[in-house]
């Protein structure tokens, strides 16, 4: 006690706040009186027996006597959807969320950690502190005296005061001297709320019972990401005394790099208007991959799949400043950021312009992005615009529901008149054919590129025209030929060019 005082600069336990101490007392109450075995003995589906632990997976978190208060999230409306703002003067409303649990409170023990694969290394990232085989952590404070009886329980004396942990919602408010995270935060808000009413806990505020006026109380979910970022459960009561999620975040001055330097229009180039501007698959790449179903360790596939593999979307180790282990995730924070090689590579313009909308869904839909935006090579890309796309109908997108994202793909055959499917696999070696690889040259001195998909395209720099080994045509097997003339993107990629055609190669 006396460390945390001094750390705090409290002069004694009297100048803590109330409230804040009172929170403090109520993170160190664990529901129910367990003895020091006990902790170390509780499965997902009761006491562990033997060697259940398939069957019986080893619960290290326990409900404490910490409960969150209903918070007021501030709500603009446009058309049928919600967002939440931080300002209030921008808002039209507000909506009270209701706060379906207490917190939780996790406890490391050696059967634990051998069973869940977690190392003691990964335990000193987040705790900065040794773990010490043979001994019990309550989250970062190690037990030195177990089992004093109590009336009501049991007392075990830890060597250090542990501040009640944050979920994710409270961890991305937090601001440090020069580290804020509040453009995810934004971001999550603008694009992933989905509020229900709870009517049932509506009903159980105490003022009802007396006849008072209460606000409504919702439930708040993030559908489409991993975790919601103010919910202590996970799933169900049971999957959280054994779960817990992950989330890594850039500061607020390395995300603004991006959103500015090549994201939107401030970029120079004609980009989306600004980080409110954006389709849900571009929202869903920049901010749904940095939530994680599991905590990121060190010793994890996961955290050498973010920090050190050769993966489309990867960040640099060097860059985290901040790492803590919350109520309801780990958190680690950067002060840089590496986008998805979707923005940097050549795909880059296709996915920052809002008029290569339906060639940047065909990249999506087809698979074919990985192979372009991973590629180590220089490469020619030759995208096609949508008003081209939609001028021949070569390329029709056919949304099935749009709300939910969903769609396929059509075209025109023009020889049939008949609008026609179009598979995911002959919608790849499209797109693949339309990339260019190695370069050799003719006896006329014209560049012949080989494509991704394996054939051949002709570049005649004289003229400036582009083929493949047949014309391109006015449509998908249209008898009107074609001339394409490549015009050059001109945002900076990492693997090649970016070059824009009106018509597909064919060959």
């Amino acid at each position: 006690m006396k460390q945390f005082l001094a750390d705090n600069q409290y002069a004694s336990i009297a100048d803590i706040p109330p409230d804040k101490l009172e929170r403090i007392a109520e993170f160190h109450i664990i529901q129910n009186p367990w003895t020091l075995k006990q902790l170390q003995s509780l499965g997902v589906n009761g006491w562990k027996t033997g060697n259940d632990d398939a069957s019986n997976p080893h619960a290290f978190k326990r409900e404490t006597m910490l409960r969150n208060s209903a918070e007021k999230y501030w709500i603009k409306r446009d058309r049928k959807r919600e967002m939440v703002v931080l300002d209030s003067a921008v808002s039209d409303r507000y909506k009270r969320v209701y706060v379906s649990s207490r917190k939780y409170v996790p406890i490391f023990y050696d059967d634990y950690l051998k069973i869940s694969g977690v190392t003691p290394g990964d335990y000193r990232f987040y705790f900065e502190r040794e773990y010490e085989p043979g001994n019990i952590y309550f989250a970062g404070a190690k037990i030195l005296k177990a089992d004093i009886l109590a009336e009501n329980g049991f007392i075990h004396i830890i060597d250090k005061v542990v501040k009640p942990m944050q979920n994710a919602k409270e961890l991305l408010e937090k601001e440090l001297p020069g580290e804020t995270y509040k453009i995810f935060l934004e971001m999550v808000y603008w694009y992933y709320p989905d509020f229900e009413p709870n009517i049932t806990a509506t009903f159980n505020q105490p003022d009802v019972r007396l006849g008072g006026l209460v606000d409504t109380l919702w439930d708040l979910n993030y559908a489409n990401l991993a975790f919601n970022l103010h919910s202590e459960i996970i799933y169900t009561l049971n999957q959280t005394l054994i779960r817990h999620n992950g989330l890594f975040v850039p500061t607020d001055d390395a995300f603004r790099e991006f959103i500015d330097g090549t994201l939107t229009a401030k970029s120079g180039f004609p980009h989306w208007k600004d980080q409110k501007s954006l389709p849900p698959d571009i929202v869903q790449i920049i901010i749904a991959q940095n939530f994680r179903s599991s905590p990121i360790f060190p010793s994890t596939n996961s955290y050498q799949g973010i920090f050190k593999s050769g993966n489309r979307y990867r960040q640099d180790e060097k860059s985290i400043i901040r790492k803590e282990f919350g109520s309801n995730c780990t958190f680690i924070g950067l002060n840089s950021y590496i986008p998805d090689r979707v923005f940097t590579s050549v795909t880059g313009p296709v996915f920052c312009r809002p008029n290569y909308s339906i060639f940047r869904w065909a990249l999506l839909y087809s698979g074919a992005i990985d192979a372009i935006a991973n590629h180590n090579g220089p490469l020619y890309f030759f995208p096609i615009p949508d008003y081209a796309l939609m001028s021949d109908s070569s390329l029709i997108i056919n949304w099935i529901n749009r709300d939910e994202d969903i769609y396929n793909f059509q075209v025109l055959n023009k020889l049939t008149r008949q609008v026609e499917n179009v598979g995911t696999n002959t919608l790849r070696n499209w797109i693949l054919n339309q990339v260019g690889t190695s370069v050799t040259y003719d006896s006329a001195g014209r560049q012949i590129i080989r494509t991704l998909g394996g054939r051949n395209i002709t570049w005649d720099h004289d003229n400036n025209t582009i083929r493949g080994t047949l014309p391109s045509t006015e449509g998908y097997r249209s008898r009107i030929t074609a001339t394409n003339t490549p015009v050059r993107l001109e945002e900076p990629t990492d693997n090649g060019s970016t070059w824009s055609v009106r018509y597909w190669f064919n060959f």
